[in-house]
């Protein structure tokens, strides 16, 4: 009764700890940490979850190498999916032998690099939530010739559903925060994180004693594309868009969707001349990663706020918004000017 009373105990201290990180990696490693704290001669073990092409690559590790989560594992170089189509935990009693004879040549000599074979036993147990697998739970022993029983494979199953709910609640949690401050679609910062990061950056600007430009964009066309290939070539526009623009600014620098097509970059410590500049690399970007042999064009517009300008948000907007209808203009009337 005294260990059944500290394993609930210890559950509900990690379930207390899952619920209160952001912070997915940590999720995990408090699950491993507890499930090899509560099996009696764990003494290591992973978490592997499944990427977007099915397989399965470690997601934390303990006891092993941290580079072992440079490997990722086919379906069927995984325990479970040999012996049950991942519809139960078990047991593997020879893991290296198993291993080697159903691992690819290129994930045995990873192993063997990294130590990761010198196993004596495992419990592998899926993981589901709503009933739907996204990864395993692999806890080890080193023990010399330690064989896992029964007892532990139904300890391993009472714990891991346990946490599986704990698991399920904090990334239900964390999916609703990330919502709150970025856009589902592009992945980009929303309107609402976008203000208060310009807020944070006003009131460094006080210290710091440096400049920042506010950069409004839209697509050209935009409503063409949803009309002529339809909505879901509109949204991959969005993504594609939105991703060329987080992979030309900063590490320190913001891109927002604000609107519909209409997007908001932070440029820190750069002026006007800067942020042009930094628009014109956008562009020859934009030409040379075409989607679906289309380039994508933009109208944009500009404002520079100084040190001293104590400008708020809503009317570095209506400036910038400003400048793109400027450019906007001058862009039609270079059109007309060239169709004559």
């Amino acid at each position: 009764m005294n260990r059944y009373e500290k394993m609930r105990r210890k559950l509900y201290e990690t379930s207390d700890r899952i619920s209160k990180t952001n912070d997915e990696n940590e999720i995990y490693s408090i699950v491993l940490d507890t499930i090899i704290e509560l099996i009696p001669n764990a003494t290591n073990g992973s978490v592997l979850l499944i990427n977007e092409d099915g397989d399965f690559n470690f997601k934390v590790v303990k006891g092993f190498q941290k580079e072992l989560k440079r490997i990722s594992l086919k379906r069927d170089e995984t325990y479970l999916y040999r012996i049950n189509r991942f519809e139960k935990t078990a047991i593997i009693n020879n893991p290296e032998e198993f291993d080697r004879k159903h691992a690819s040549k290129d994930t045995i000599e990873g192993f063997e690099r990294l130590n990761a074979l010198d196993i004596s036993c495992t419990i592998s147990a899926p993981i589901y939530i709503d009933n739907k697998l996204i990864g395993l739970i692999n806890v080890d022993s080193n023990k010399t010739n330690h064989i896992f029983t029964q007892k532990d494979l139904d300890l391993m199953d009472q714990i891991k559903c346990e946490l599986e709910l704990a698991i399920k609640n904090a990334l239900a949690q964390n999916k609703l925060k990330y919502l709150a401050n970025y856009d589902e679609l592009t992945g980009v910062m929303n309107r609402r994180t976008l203000k208060k990061e310009y807020d944070n950056e006003i009131a460094k600007m006080k210290y710091n004693r440096k400049s920042m430009t506010l950069i409004m964009i839209d697509v050209d066309n935009f409503k063409c594309f949803n009309d002529t290939y339809g909505h879901f070539f509109g949204d991959m526009v969005l993504k594609h868009f939105s991703e060329v623009l987080s992979n030309s600014v900063g590490a320190s620098d913001i891109v927002a969707r604000f609107a519909g097509d209409e997007f908001i970059i932070l440029l820190k410590g750069l002026d006007l001349a800067g942020a042009e500049n930094k628009m014109k690399s956008i562009e020859e970007r934009l030409l040379s990663e075409k989607l679906d042999g289309i380039i994508l064009k933009f109208s944009y517009g500009i404002c520079e706020i100084g040190p001293d300008a104590n400008m708020n948000f809503e009317k570095a907007l209506t400036l910038a918004d400003e400048k793109m209808y400027e450019y906007k203009k001058r862009e039609v009337c270079d059109q007309e000017m060239q169709e004559i």
